[in-house]
């Protein structure tokens, strides 16, 4: 391919991922990879585009080859750190930061990387050293400062965390919204009247940000005026997030997954398959719609000392993404998993049971709470059929507006609008009826408005199902010393609380098309 032209098309591309067009710059960036497949720069773009587009695996592969190439670019090792942690490899996510650290020691967003991946590997000595590094070459880095606050917040210090986030917004070094975001999440922070306006302020600079950017300060504004009780300034906010946050997407593609799915696993397939798993009973699998309550079980079951929770671990669905080998249609899918033969089954298996007894080695039961495990329960039920299976249910609409108004990443692209989200919810649900209705393995339903109504009683039916003893540290979840790393981090720190029951009226005049979208699964008054 001529250089001037490969380098046109390459510009081409970066512009169109920067306004959130994925599909329209990915035909341009595979047609520069085809012509130049060990271009480090095609490569990490490509990797960005994947990250985008919630396929992990796919993006730590390029980093890995733009890596093999570009070895001495500090943002390539940068990036395939935190591409290694979304997997919970820790060793290669700590090697790729402290290479970027390596190449560029008076970077100050290098020594951040590392302080957040030995925050996130549960190293909290060495993320405060790595992150006073980096405020010591630049004392007023966003990046630094937010990630004090996360550290802080992981750990339960509330006030501290709320101290280091303000810090943060009063800086221009770096991204506002890594410092907005916590920010208006922050259930307990000061309420300060000139948060909203100094807010508006920088949504107003709209510089040459990136409608990620700028879509972000959209979500912590409708965050902080929702909190303000002004529903209908929240709404105005979080409309205009979600254009610039998410792609168009598709429910009909998804619906032909599901579809599909229904096809496939059927009674017959899983007794064809019933000698492939084993008899352990560590894994607790506990899954449902983001924001239906599974941080909270997660939690309970974290508090008993024969459990540890390890949070959302992306095993299986890196097992999904490798299945459907970045094809949309869901013939490949269905083709890839009936290739597995039995060897393949009894190696996931003890791949993964390796990796819970690396992260949790003296307990007897490992809670993994990834909510869209959901989609790969045939694999989970395959493999451990003896394991404690929990779906958190929570009442659809007060659920979809808990989604709605987050600022989940890009890869959830089903929170388009209201009408996709509603509509997706819709097919969670379908796929769940089939998954009771076929797989070999018992399903223990747990309801977030029960939960709130009856702590104890329905406490002691998870720790029962999950074939533990009653313990009462089980009742005070909230007084775990792990580290909590989910949006719900702050919530499980404080008992129970029921404002979030019934949410939905609050907002019922602004969420006609999510109504509507729920069809009969919208509440009946």
């Amino acid at each position: 391919m001529h250089g001037m032209h490969a380098e046109t098309m390459f510009q081409r591309a970066l512009d169109l991922l920067e306004v959130n067009r994925i599909d329209d710059a990915l035909p341009l960036l595979n047609e520069l990879h085809r012509a130049e497949p060990r271009d480090a720069r095609v490569n990490f773009a490509l990797a960005m585009a994947a990250r985008d587009a919630g396929d992990d695996s796919r993006r730590l592969a390029l980093l890995k080859k733009a890596a093999q190439v570009a070895k001495k670019k500090a943002i390539v090792f940068e990036e395939l750190a935190r591409a290694h942690t979304v997997f919970d490899e820790d060793e290669e996510a700590i090697a790729a930061a402290r290479k970027a650290v390596t190449l560029e020691p008076k970077n100050p967003d290098m020594h951040v990387v590392l302080g957040e991946v030995y925050r996130l590997t549960g190293r909290d000595r060495m993320a405060r050293q790595c992150l006073d590094r980096a405020l010591a070459l630049a004392g007023d880095h966003i990046g630094a400062l937010s990630e004090y606050g996360e550290l802080e917040l992981a750990l339960g210090n509330t006030a501290e965390a709320e101290a280091w986030f303000r810090k943060a917004t009063a800086s221009d070094n770096g991204d506002p919204s890594d410092a907005y975001i916590p920010l208006s999440e922050l259930r307990g922070r000061t309420r300060d009247p000139e948060d909203i306006p100094r807010l508006e302020a920088e949504i107003a600079k709209d510089e040459s940000r990136t409608q990620k950017v700028q879509g972000r300060l959209h979500f912590a504004a409708g965050a902080m005026w929702d909190d303000a009780d002004d529903p209908a300034r929240a709404f105005e906010h979080y409309e205009r997030a979600h254009q610039l946050t998410y792609a168009e997407y598709d429910v009909n593609t998804y619906k032909a997954r599901v579809e599909a799915m229904k096809q496939l696993f059927t009674r017959e397939f899983f007794e064809q398959r019933k000698a492939v798993g084993t008899d352990s009973q560590k894994p607790v699998f506990i899954f449902g719609m983001p924001r239906s309550g599974t941080t909270l079980t997660e939690q309970i079951l974290n508090r008993h000392p024969r459990a540890a929770g390890v949070g959302e671990l992306k095993f299986f669905s890196r097992q999904g993404q490798t299945l459907r080998d970045g094809s949309r249609n869901p013939r490949t899918f269905s083709r890839n998993v009936l290739a597995l033969d039995d060897k393949d089954y009894k190696r996931l298996g003890r791949k993964y049971l390796a990796l819970l007894d690396r992260l949790a080695p003296k307990v007897d039961r490992v809670a993994d709470k990834m909510p869209h495990n959901f989609e790969m329960l045939w694999l989970m039920a395959l493999l451990f059929p003896e394991a404690t299976f929990i779906h958190c249910t929570r009442e659809p609409v007060d659920c979809c507006i808990s989604i709605y108004t987050k600022a989940l990443n890009a890869a959830h692209d089903y929170n388009r609008s209201q009408t996709t989200l509603g509509l997706y919810y819709r097919l969670y649900r379908e796929l769940m009826e089939h998954w009771k209705a076929v797989l070999p393995v018992t399903i223990h339903e747990q309801s977030y408005e029960a939960m709130v109504a009856d702590q104890e009683g329905q406490s002691r039916a998870l720790i029962a199902h999950a074939g533990l003893e009653w313990d009462d540290a089980c009742l005070e979840f909230y007084k775990g010393d792990r580290q909590v790393r989910t949006f719900s981090k702050e919530q499980v720190r404080q008992p129970i609380y029921s404002s979030s029951i019934a949410r939905w009226k609050r907002y019922e005049p602004h969420i006609g098309p999510l109504l509507t979208a729920l069809g009969d699964l919208s509440p009946k008054s």
